[in-house]
Parts: structure tokens; sequence; C-alpha cells
């Protein structure tokens, strides 16, 4: 994972242990508070879900690349030993 990999979970997890404090803590009755945590949840699950596609799509970009530098450099290989 790199840095900027790194940074976005830190994020999240800070974000999610800043809420969770927040709502444990809030003056709010038991029902309230567990209605405000699933959304936040929720929240947080569709994030992560859209940061994962993103990173999916970003390792398929990066294979189909590697893909067709080394058709490229066979093709080349194969002309070259002819």
């Amino acid at each position: 994972m790199d840095n900027s990999g790194k940074t976005f979970a830190a994020f999240l997890l800070g974000a999610a242990a800043g809420a969770l404090t927040g709502f444990l803590l809030a003056p709010e009755s038991g029902d309230k508070t567990r209605k405000k945590l699933n959304k936040t949840a929720n929240d947080i699950l569709y994030d992560l879900e859209d940061a994962w596609e993103a990173s999916a799509e970003k390792i398929k970009e990066i294979a189909d690349n590697a893909v067709e530098e080394i058709e490229k450099y066979s093709k080349k290989l194969g002309e070259s030993m002819k």
C-alpha cells in the first residue's frame, strides 16, 4: 500500500473513532445514538467500497499496461530473432 492509501486508511480510522466517541458521549437517547451509529457505519462502508473499487480499477489499468508492454517487447524479440 502506498503512502496515500495508508493516509486514507488512517483518516478513515480516525474519523470512525472520533464519530464513535462523539456519539457515545452525546446527550441523546440510546435509540437516536444507535441510528446515528448505524448511519455513520454505513457511510464509512460506502466510502471504503468506493476506495476499493477505485483501487481495483487502478490495479486493472496497471495490469493491462503491463500485458501490453510484454506483448510489445515479445513481438520485438520475435522480430529480432528472425
